[in-house]
């Protein structure tokens, strides 16, 4: 079963060696590092969190493979999903926000366009690889700063 945590995981991360030393003494049979890595096989996405800081530390955390790029902001795919029912007006996140997000991301992964690349989408068909084909969307890694989006393509 494969796993996927929003927003990096929140808190996750940080708390993870916390429940692999406290889970033997609520009986747990597994060793600290069998939980850690049960922790670390996780996938975890980027809505929300795109921070250097925390960019950082996941970049400890987990394998490179284990990153994909997610927004909250839905607004633009009302373009490649007509009929999507939300409206920009009942969204709770801007697409100042996304932007300024991604752009983190785009800035954090500077010099290493194959790394964002694969956490803008390469990951994600990996684990979806159905989601290849003939409309997949693809990610062109120059990033434009007047939008997130603009470098995704049908």
């Amino acid at each position: 079963m494969k796993i996927i945590l929003a927003h990096l995981g929140g808190s996750t991360p940080f708390l993870a060696a916390r429940v692999a030393v406290l889970a033997k003494h609520m009986g747990c049979s597994l060793s600290h590092d069998d939980i850690l890595q049960d922790f670390k096989s996780f996938y975890y996405e980027t809505a929300l969190s795109a921070y250097e800081p925390t960019l950082t530390a996941m970049k400890q955390f987990v394998p490179p493979d284990h990153i994909l790029f997610g927004t909250d902001f839905p607004g633009q795919l009302q373009s490649y999903l007509p009929s999507l029912s939300l409206t920009l007006h009942s969204i709770a996140v801007s697409s100042k926000m996304a932007e300024w997000y991604t752009s983190n991301l785009e800035d954090f992964y500077t010099g290493d366009t194959g790394a964002l690349s694969e956490v803008m989408n390469g990951n994600a068909l990996k684990l979806f690889p159905r989601l290849r084909g003939p409309k997949a969307i693809t990610f062109d890694p120059m990033p434009n700063p007047l939008h997130p989006m603009t470098n995704a393509r049908l």
